[in-house]
């Protein structure tokens, strides 16, 4: 039977315990560099957090300088003015279209009229 001596029974807890000790120094410096990358992270979450507070805030008082101004706009009777104003040249531009497009029919009525009716097809040969 073989017994362990003093001294191999020393050595080998001491190794155990240097073992042991590396392996938990090793972790504990893993885990802090995760620590520490994780709350960067949460650093820069809350910076833009903040940053897209502010900026929904400033949405919101132009949203509302707007809405104040449309509804001056309204009031003022300017929407309406410019609404009939766009709808009157509308109506003059389609009449115009209309004027024109009567007089050219007209005036293709009043032309002469060709000798030989056109059949679709283009005439190449000279007349003889």
């Amino acid at each position: 039977m073989s017994t362990l001596s003093l001294s191999s029974f020393l050595f080998s807890l001491a190794a155990t315990a240097g073992g042991s000790g590396v392996a938990w120094l090793a972790t504990a410096l893993h885990y802090r560099t995760k620590l520490a990358e994780r709350t960067v992270q949460l650093h820069n979450a809350e910076q833009a957090k903040q940053k897209a507070q502010e900026l929904a805030l400033q949405a919101r008082h132009q949203v509302e300088a707007l809405q104040q101004a449309l509804s001056e706009a309204k009031r003022d009777g300017a929407i309406h003015s410019a609404a009939s104003s766009a709808k009157a040249a509308a109506a003059a531009a389609e009449a115009a279209k209309l004027k024109a497009r009567a007089e050219l029919l007209r005036k293709l009525e009043t032309e002469e009229k060709p000798e030989r009716p056109a059949h679709g097809f283009a005439d190449t040969q000279p007349l003889h």
